[in-house]
């Protein structure tokens, strides 16, 4: 699996970074982030343009001395409506690695970068930004439990399609102008109560985007240094503009979101069996209560396993 679990300790050691930091490169509005932070998008401003780490000879560097498999690629010009999950592979044609790296706007081509953080030169200064993450968030939702983070680099007029992640998200534009859409994850026109219990379970595919979703979009305009927050779950879709793009994707959980994600679960077991339960959301003791009644199946379930193996 992508990204990285942390324990309390890989948590505290994230935070005390962020926390004692001389010169920070994430500067958010305490207010705003106060009153948003999860409810609703907001633009935070950031210090990475001139960072050398992020030049694009430096990104190319990284993407040939990473294992192949942490790089996706593709065509940067496909349908906004596309499926993700399998837009990599659709709309690859015959691109290679080292031939995207050597035309890369030539071919007008798109790549994510996986998981950065791995490498030795990336690490400290994306687990740094994380811990900066952390000392905004830790009053209101403390210890982020997994991370994952994303580079993209894109050509004019890239696409990435509507979706939506299981996760938070601090996306950070470095080079170039980004327009993205981003839709309210509370709107259940937009997602259903059991299109979200499915989407968490991991069933079937994300929620597709219809055209009538296009009025209820709202639209942040990315420049260097300007990032946009995604809440747990908010539907977006992003375009480029006419210029070579570079952006640096924060996702992450935190307990708070685990609690959420395990009572959608829970959600979902109870509309296999033809009920419908109350939403997500409606009431914090009831959905804590699904939470631990699916933590305690999957403890249960571990603890057999072994014994359903062995009949």
């Amino acid at each position: 699996m992508l990204g990285r679990f942390l324990s309390a300790e890989n948590y505290t050691e994230l935070l005390a970074r962020g926390q004692h930091r001389s010169a920070s490169l994430l500067h958010f509005e305490p207010d705003v982030m106060r009153s948003s932070y999860n409810r609703r998008p907001f633009t935070v401003q950031h210090q990475l343009t001139a960072h050398p780490l992020f030049s694009l000879d430096s990104l190319f560097t990284l993407c040939r001395r990473m294992p192949q498999e942490q790089i996706l690629f593709r065509l940067g010009n496909i349908p906004g409506d596309a499926e993700l999950e399998t837009s990599y592979d659709r709309y690859k044609r015959d691109l290679t690695l080292a031939d995207t790296l050597d035309h890369f706007e030539e071919r007008q081509a798109y790549i994510c970068i996986n998981n950065p953080e791995r490498d030795p030169e990336y690490q400290p200064i994306i687990e740094g930004l994380l811990g900066e993450v952390a000392a905004q968030t830790d009053a209101m939702d403390p210890w982020i439990s997994w991370y994952s983070t994303y580079i993209f680099i894109s050509t004019r007029d890239a696409v990435t399609p509507y979706h939506m992640d299981r996760e938070m998200n601090f996306l950070l534009q470095i080079r170039g102008a980004k327009t993205v859409h981003l839709w309210d994850q509370d709107d259940d026109d937009i997602m259903s109560p059991e299109q979200k219990d499915l989407l968490l379970s991991r069933i079937g595919s994300r929620p597709r985007y219809r055209p009538d979703f296009e009025a209820k979009a709202m639209t942040y305009q990315l420049s260097p240094g300007l990032g946009v927050h995604h809440p747990f779950i908010a539907p977006h879709r992003v375009h480029t503009g006419p210029q070579l793009s570079i952006s640096l994707a924060l996702t992450f959980r935190t307990r708070q979101s685990d609690m959420w994600t395990d009572a959608h679960r829970f959600n979902a077991r109870l509309r296999k069996l033809g009920l419908h339960p109350r939403p997500i959301g409606k009431s914090a003791l009831i959905d804590q209560t699904k939470c631990n009644l699916a933590r305690l199946g999957q403890r249960v379930h571990r603890m057999l396993a072994p014994v359903e193996a062995d009949a």
